[in-house]
């Protein structure tokens, strides 16, 4: 598949969609919507309400196939700290039902109807890119989340229900979200909910070093802070799982879990508890770091929760000693280098733009040439042999069309758009299918 930045001139394939009973061409009004609730529109406690990850994805999935399935081709989902965003291609009018269903689907209809917002067409786009180049983040430009996006388009090609053109789209999403993060520096020296996680604990212990640190989960954020804590100088970890599990964090690091039932005893002796595991439910309650606290005589400790929905009970903050932080809270540390990240978020923003309308000329370029070949496919079958013969040797094969009265007015125009040797490779082509 030739992308955005290939020129739109060249040769390209041309796709017929065909009705399979009568095998004639047809065409589907078909647009990309989303719609969703972030950090801008909704708070933590409510975003936990809607959220789509490894727990309910299946669900999800059937649910919106079973119901939506006449009026959608393609769709997937995406949950982040940040966000729960789900991206629809279909024939269809209007996302505004749909969502409230989902809602419904997942009992947050009454809390969050009001939270949503709605994008569609270059606009649905446009936001995509933003979205996987960190430019629509609570930390600006961080770079987790281009990969939390591949991950859930490559969750929903192995469902079977991300396909066809809305794939196209999110090849094309991520290529452009990757130029934007290389081609200005909104990627360099990239902020990351993990390394914001580290510069709370830096901030709070005078020797981080010398800190005993539990990391709960084993996805790709607990990799990431277990990675990060390891290479400032926080070698003592240990890794908590629902399973025992051995995490490879590089080519020089890897850890052993420790089964989460043990986990009440490890955090006696735990400075640093980092949660990120998926859970409706908090799994770390005040009472569990109220004994905890006893054991460890009061020594402080500090409690950062990645997870969403929470993975700590929030009354933990209640205790004395006990310093938690989460999602909400790191955003008070994003305010590093944000002049400069500003600029340079202006900057990928303009060049998702610019991107966004080449490949609008691209489609556009393709669509005509699909317009074209149907012409001419038309105007093949009324071509007798030694028509068919003259037009092969015609210098302007698009006049000879014309004197021939082959096709419409409306499907000369199309043809008009193609070069003479375009129109010529084009009727062999469907002469000898």
């Amino acid at each position: 598949m030739k992308t955005f930045s290939e020129n739109i001139e060249s040769d390209i394939d041309v796709h017929e969609p065909k009705d399979t009973k009568n095998n004639i061409e047809i065409s589907f009004d078909m647009e990309l919507q989303l719609f969703g609730i972030n950090h801008k529109t909704t708070k933590l406690s409510e975003r936990e309400l809607f959220i789509i990850n490894d727990s309910n994805q299946e669900d999800f999935k059937n649910f919106f196939q079973g119901t939506f399935g006449d009026s959608i081709d393609s769709f997937f989902a995406l949950s982040t700290c940040n966000r729960t965003e789900v991206y629809i291609y279909g024939s269809l009018s209007d996302a505004t039902n749909i969502a409230q269903q989902t809602l419904e689907f997942f009992g947050s209809g009454d809390s969050l109807n009001d939270n949503l917002y709605f994008f569609r067409g270059d606009e649905a786009i446009e936001h995509m890119c933003n979205v996987a180049t960190g430019l629509d983040s609570q930390v600006l430009g961080e770079q987790e989340i281009l990969g939390q996006f591949k991950k859930s388009i490559q969750t929903y090609i192995a469902f079977g229900s991300l396909k066809g053109e809305l794939q196209r789209l999110s090849d094309d999403i991520i290529s452009i979200a990757k130029a934007a993060r290389t081609e200005t520096k909104i990627g360099f020296n990239p902020l990351s909910v993990s390394g914001l996680s580290l510069k709370i604990v830096q901030e709070i212990f005078e020797d981080p070093a010398q800190q005993k640190l539990t990391i709960l989960g084993a996805g790709q954020m607990a990799l990431s802070v277990i990675e990060n804590f390891h290479d400032n100088g926080i070698k003592n970890i240990n890794a908590v799982n629902r399973t025992k599990k051995t995490l490879t964090i590089n080519s020089t690091l890897s850890l052993e879990t420790i089964h989460l039932s043990q986990l009440g005893l490890l955090i006696q002796n735990t400075d640093i508890l980092v949660t990120s595991i998926n859970s409706p439910l908090p799994i770390i309650g005040k009472g569990l770091i109220e004994q905890a606290m006893k054991e460890r005589k009061n020594k402080p400790m500090l409690l950062i929760d990645l997870g969403v929905p929470r993975n700590i009970e929030d009354q933990v903050r209640d205790l004395e000693h006990a310093y938690l932080f989460t999602i909400e809270d790191i955003e008070l540390v994003t305010q590093e280098n944000l002049e400069e990240r500003s600029i340079e978020a202006s900057k990928a923003k303009n060049l998702i733009q610019s991107r966004i309308k080449f490949l609008n000329q691209d489609k556009a370029g393709k669509n005509m040439r699909n317009d074209a070949y149907a012409a001419l496919k038309n105007a093949s079958i009324n071509i007798d042999e030694q028509d068919f013969f003259e037009l092969l040797k015609s210098d302007d094969p698009y006049a000879s069309l014309e004197q021939m009265r082959v096709v419409s007015e409306d499907e000369l125009q199309c043809i008009s758009t193609l070069t003479p040797h375009a129109i010529l490779s084009m009727i062999k082509e469907i002469r000898s299918a």
